[in-house]
């Protein structure tokens, strides 16, 4: 019989049951379980804080085994709702079949496809636009699928807001020209090829600004300054693809960044030879009326001079025919006086143009 002292002490025996013992195979690989899990804890925060909706799906199944925060947070589900579901059913049933095709089985070995734009199904039934890409991988010999879906409702909202400007462009009557800080055209718009004679806007692009000028030197009276002034507007001689000369209106601005850098200078072109001419028109009408209304005055006087020898001629003389002269010498220099009053008039209607209109200055 042993004696006590040979007896295992009880709470090294008990340590060696629960794997803590010296001697203990479990105890040596106890540290690297913590270890371990610590890092794949470390590793879930980090997905958890991703904005991304990050699905595991067993792409045999299709049920999603385990998802990122955001996958139900963004949807609204709880996790519970999310871990356990058929992964197409969180998708618009429109796109059902394009997901379904890549993880079946005989579309396996294909290339992997690009991501897929469509929408996940809120717990209210509204979509999340989304962008979704799709990898397989083998874990212990089984095959998921990984989802990674990010939301893109802001970059749909902000391209619809540039297809909404590029329109607007598009479509401006004005020709609208983008150059470089050297002056080089980047961009034009319809309405400026149609104004340089081009049969499309691509054959402006890429030549400099001043190669559609009169006086290639002009370019420089309006580049320089709107290099260094937030704006210029100013008229110059433009020139089409053809050789032919017209009269062009041009006002610009500088293009910067959120950081106050210059980007870019746009011009706002205009075909100004119509409302010239008509300018033009206006001022030799208005030439040809102050020359009326000075033969006006100078025939009035004119008339009125003879008209006063007659009238004493006529007072003078003994003869019954007298009268009817003086009757007909009063009737001419009536209609006298109402051309004077017209003159009067005319010289109101002169006033009010050059006020208006600005002509005759």
């Amino acid at each position: 019989m042993k004696r006590r002292s040979e007896l295992p002490d009880r709470e090294a025996l008990r340590e060696r049951i629960i794997g803590l013992g010296e001697r203990s195979v479990h105890k040596s690989y106890y540290p690297e379980l913590q270890e371990r899990m610590g890092d794949l804890e470390r590793f879930r925060a980090l997905l958890d804080q991703s904005h991304d909706a990050i699905f595991l799906i067993d792409a045999v199944a299709g049920v999603v085994v385990d998802a990122s925060r955001s996958a139900w947070e963004q949807s609204g589900f709880t996790r519970s709702a999310v871990v356990g579901a058929y992964f197409l059913d969180l998708i618009v049933p429109a796109d059902r079949g394009r997901i379904y095709a890549f993880m079946d089985s005989s579309a396996r070995e294909k290339k992997m496809p690009g991501p897929l734009v469509t929408s996940l199904l809120r717990s209210t039934g509204d979509p999340i636009p989304v962008e979704i890409t799709l990898k397989l991988v083998r874990f212990s010999g089984n095959l998921y699928a990984v989802a990674v879906a990010r939301d893109i409702t802001e970059r749909q909202e902000a391209e619809r807001e540039l297809r909404i400007k590029e329109s607007a462009i598009e479509s401006s009557t004005d020709g609208i020209l983008i150059l470089d800080l050297e002056g080089r055209i980047i961009y034009a718009n319809r309405a400026a090829g149609e104004i340089f004679g081009c049969a499309s806007p691509g054959a402006l692009t890429g030549h400099a600004f001043q190669a559609f000028l009169t006086d290639p030197d002009g370019a420089l009276s309006v580049l320089r300054p709107l290099a260094l002034g937030p704006s210029l507007h100013g008229e110059l001689q433009g020139q089409r693809l053809d050789g032919s000369v017209f009269d062009l209106y041009v006002s610009g601005s500088r293009v910067k960044d959120e950081k106050d850098r210059l980007l870019c200078l746009m011009l706002i072109c205009r075909d100004i030879s119509d409302q010239k001419a008509v300018e033009e028109m206006k001022r030799r009408a208005y030439e040809q009326l102050e020359r009326n209304i000075e033969q006006f005055a100078v025939l009035g006087d004119h008339i009125r001079n003879p008209l006063q020898g007659i009238v004493g001629l006529a007072a003078m003389m003994d003869d019954p025919a007298a009268g009817q002269i003086l009757r007909l010498s009063y009737l001419i220099d009536d209609i006298i006086t109402r051309l004077d009053r017209g003159w009067v008039d005319s010289e109101n209607v002169r006033q009010f143009l050059r006020r208006r209109e600005n002509f005759g200055r």
